[in-house]
């Protein structure tokens, strides 16, 4: 109920934000509606992203994971954040990404420095549609994608809609509200919209905060070098995509071993 009731304040707030002032009663009935269906979507996709980003591994992924093993057995230090860096460079990892993303990367740096791929971007469109479906024009759809981005790469420190509250809000005006409303997305439905916007945006930093817990939690119960190429295996596009908000791969490698926030502890109480 805590982050169900943030989000509903966050969505007002929101609505504040940009000047919209509730006056016709039946629209309001209406809009609370609109956001049950909302909470009943958003459920259902948490448990769906938790499912992906905690599903162990296949038989073919544990061959591969074997296999890197292998090889990692062969370097003079295969825990650095850079020999496993290496790990992820070598044939059976880059074969791999090939067959997931489609495309020929010579080495792991250069798949992350690729991100977010247009594979990629296809998923979170696809994400997206579960919550805006049929009520976005195309144009609408890059800026929501564009958007998502920016949002994963600032929450990657724990930093949350609620206790970065200023730092939010002018983040979501200038690079989601504002490119929408100068591409046309309004004025027809929009003031439900601008409500959806604050929901949905405070959604996207836990997408971030599920796939960091997984990780986290592989590290824990396998080690370093076995948890970090369990979570490379297991979500490969997500694994690079967070990669790439980071300068190197030691930063990124401290990242997961740290908790994302204090309230990560309590996500499983909460979730029940």
């Amino acid at each position: 109920m805590k982050k169900t009731t943030c989000l509903i304040l966050v969505g007002i707030g929101v609505l504040l934000l940009v000047g919209v002032i509730i006056f016709a009663v039946p629209w309001f009935v209406n809009m609370f509606q609109d956001m049950g269906e909302l909470f009943d979507k958003q459920a259902e996709y948490m448990r769906t992203l938790r499912q992906y980003a905690n599903e162990p591994l296949t038989v073919e992924q544990e061959r591969l994971l074997a296999q890197l093993l292998e090889i990692a057995g062969e370097t003079s230090d295969p825990q650095s954040p850079e020999n496993l860096e290496t790990l992820l460079s070598t044939e059976p990892y880059l074969t791999y990404i090939k067959a997931q993303d489609g495309e020929d990367y010579a080495y792991f740096p250069a798949y992350v420095a690729a991100m977010p791929t247009q594979n990629h971007r296809d998923v979170v469109l696809s994400r997206l549609n579960v919550f805006f479906e049929a009520e976005m024009k195309e144009q609408e759809k890059e800026i929501w994608v564009d958007f998502y981005y920016i949002i994963r790469d600032w929450s990657k420190t724990g930093k949350s809609q609620t206790d970065n509250k200023k730092e939010f809000e002018e983040l979501l005006t200038e690079d989601l509200v504002e490119p929408l409303m100068e591409h046309g997305a309004g004025p027809s439905g929009f003031t439900t919209k601008i409500l959806k916007m604050g929901m949905v945006s405070a959604l996207m930093i836990d997408d971030t905060e599920v796939f960091h817990h997984a990780w986290h939690k592989r590290l824990q119960n396998y080690g370093t070098q076995e948890g970090y190429l369990r979570s490379a295996i297991a979500t490969p596009a997500e694994f690079a995509l967070m990669r790439s908000f980071f300068e190197d791969a030691a930063t990124f490698e401290k990242w997961m071993t740290e908790p994302f926030r204090v309230e990560e502890d309590t996500e499983a109480q909460e979730n029940k």
